[in-house]
């Protein structure tokens, strides 16, 4: 197997994992206002879809993010998705569709699928600048695959505290 076909399928299991998380998704799991300082489920699915899609599209491809150019901002119904080192609290207050979410990952994930059709081995040297300083593409496909999974981890524990199954395991 090549290197290119391994991350597909990193990229791939990860979706899986993510969707068998969001199986059974009701609104009430999905916006309830988490104790303490945890973010709702909805703020976490949000921001870790963004996050791929701001790697991927901006980063690596100095393009614009799926998010600026399919307007998700009308169809979610916030103006950005929460970035790391923002406040986040407005999330427990809102009551978020879960649908245009789901709707955006699959914008998403179709146009990272189409990004790594071109990519080679050589490509994943590439230096990209990312948080003041300089990644390899090969980091930053590893750093979105692992920051979701984490994130998928949260959600996991937010349905957990609420009754509800996370993880499908």
């Amino acid at each position: 197997m090549d290197i290119i076909e391994y991350i597909r399928r990193q990229m791939a299991g990860m979706r899986r994992s993510i969707d068998g998380n969001m199986q059974n998704m009701t609104n009430e799991l999905f916006n309830y206002p988490s104790p303490g300082t945890a973010n709702t489920i909805s703020a976490t699915y949000v921001h870790l879809i963004f996050s791929e899609d701001h790697f991927i599209q901006e980063i690596l491809q100095g393009k614009p993010s799926i998010w600026e150019t399919g307007k998700w901002s009308e169809k979610v119904g916030i103006p950005k998705p929460p970035d790391f080192g923002e406040d986040w609290s407005a999330f427990k207050h809102q009551q978020l569709p879960i649908q245009p979410q789901v709707d955006y990952a699959a914008a998403v994930w179709a146009a990272t699928d189409t990004y790594l059709d071109t990519l080679t081995a050589e490509d994943l040297d590439r230096k990209v600048k990312f948080a003041g300083g300089e990644r390899t593409v090969a980091d930053m496909l590893l750093l979105d695959t692992s920051q979701a999974l984490g994130h998928n981890g949260e959600i996991a524990a937010l349905k957990g505290i609420q009754g509800a199954k996370g993880l499908p395991v």
